[in-house]
């Protein structure tokens, strides 16, 4: 073995034979050859976990996603798997995302988190390959975690967590299987395969990866919802997050997922109640894409035109909208919610002329200095061309402005609205 840190020969135990090390890895298959040759074996979440309790595995974030600004000077660079997860007022790191795979694990969902990552630095670690054994024993040094240390402290976490109550997780076991690729890379070489694992690749459009995956309740809703509602089925983008003119989509699966967050309330959601929400939320869009022309597939020779009624920010604000409406499907029932939402969405037509404080139009025209007052639409600079935003704060306001317009929080702030565009809203 010409990596350096391999021993020519093995160590030795008290009655002469091979001594196996701190770890044992069985199995292994070599990929490559010189400085290119890789490791691949299977350990099992137990000897992950005992690897990372012994001391052997551990992360260095000076290659990693890295220590906080805001951290002292002296916050350590290198972190011991076995400390948990790191500080997150000195590190960056998602506690959320390591604990949803936790979540997941314990209750025996299937994973995708093959294969792990692990690295030891040439000449920094001590090893013996066993050519007839086909298994590597390790005597000393560190194995880094390049990639993949958020599922590693999952891993960790779940293993501790059965190793004290096995009885409260009986769908997840210690021998569970995971595949490891061990690279053989010096500390450059760690940040380099960082970079080319999470930052060169260009990534899958989020609306194609919602339209593929059956695990996420929120695709599954606007997937669901999408089915019952013709408009929706040919005006949805479900492969790429861009619009285009050359096509008759309207929206992406990408913003319809995140209408569902507003419109359920929840990421997880059952499914007598999925069937529910569907349905209710195929019938209000249905109900706006009569008023509105824009909700419905394009042609291709569709004129340009200065309505936001589509704009991604203004379907968020539909979202809202849609969970008053299922809140007066539950109190009135389907039919008389549905004769309420029609008359109260008549508003919103294009053929009613909206008045605000000597400037008049359709509602959605982006001129409107309503969208300018909520921080929706603003000027480029000195010109004449306008923006339409799309950040969290303004999906919110879009939603205040049209419960507001339509007369939802008080009747009488309608009017009040309309007669004082410069008012700061509530």
């Amino acid at each position: 073995m010409d990596i350096l840190g391999f021993l020519r020969e093995a160590k030795k135990d008290v009655q002469g034979g091979v001594y196996r090390g701190r770890l044992a890895l069985p199995g292994v298959q070599w990929t490559g050859v010189g400085q290119e040759a890789f490791a691949t074996f299977t350990v099992t979440a137990d000897q992950l976990a005992d690897a990372a309790e012994n001391g052997l595995l551990w992360t260095d974030q000076s290659v990693q996603r890295g220590v906080s600004p805001a951290a002292p000077r002296n916050t350590p660079q290198e972190l011991p798997l076995s400390q948990g997860y790191p500080d997150k007022a000195n590190y960056i790191f998602d506690s959320s995302n390591a604990d949803n795979i936790v979540d997941k694990l314990l209750r025996g969902e299937r994973l995708f988190l093959n294969p792990l990552v692990w690295n030891m630095r040439p000449n920094a670690f001590s090893a013996f390959w066993s050519e007839p054994e086909k298994s590597i024993f390790i005597y000393g040094g560190k194995i880094y975690l390049p990639d993949s240390h958020h599922r590693h402290q999952a891993i960790l976490k779940a293993v501790r967590a059965i190793r004290e109550h096995q009885s409260s997780y009986p769908k997840f076991t210690g021998d569970h299987q995971f595949k490891v690729e061990l690279y053989f890379l010096d500390k450059e070489g760690e940040g380099n395969y960082f970079f080319d694992k999470n930052q060169r690749p260009k990534p899958t459009a989020k609306s194609k990866a919602y339209d593929l995956t059956t695990l996420d309740d929120l695709s599954l809703l606007a997937k669901r919802v999408i089915d019952k509602s013709p408009n929706l089925s040919q005006g949805v983008n479900r492969v790429t997050d861009r619009l285009s003119k050359k096509n008759c989509h309207f929206v992406t699966l990408s913003t319809l997922r995140e209408m569902m967050r507003t419109f359920a309330g929840t990421e997880e959601i059952d499914e007598v109640e999925m069937e529910g929400l569907a349905l209710v939320a195929a019938g209000f869009f249905d109900m706006l894409s009569s008023i509105r022309h824009e909700l419905r597939p394009r042609t291709v020779s569709s004129e340009a035109s200065d309505s936001i009624a589509a704009a991604a920010v203004v379907m968020h604000g539909y979202a809202t909208l849609m969970k008053d409406y299922a809140v007066d499907v539950g109190k009135f029932g389907l039919t008389v919610a549905k004769e309420r939402w029609q008359s109260r969405l008549g508003l919103l037509s294009p053929n009613v002329v909206a008045s605000v404080s000597g400037w008049s139009g359709d509602f959605f025209d982006k001129n409107n200095p309503l969208w300018f007052q909520y921080g929706i639409v603003k000027r480029k600079g000195s010109t004449e061309n306008l923006d339409v935003l799309n950040t969290g704060g303004a999906r919110s306001q879009v939603g205040r402005l049209l419960r507001r317009y339509l007369a939802l929080n008080d009747p009488a702030k309608a009017s009040e609205l309309m007669a004082a565009p410069h008012a700061e809203p509530s």
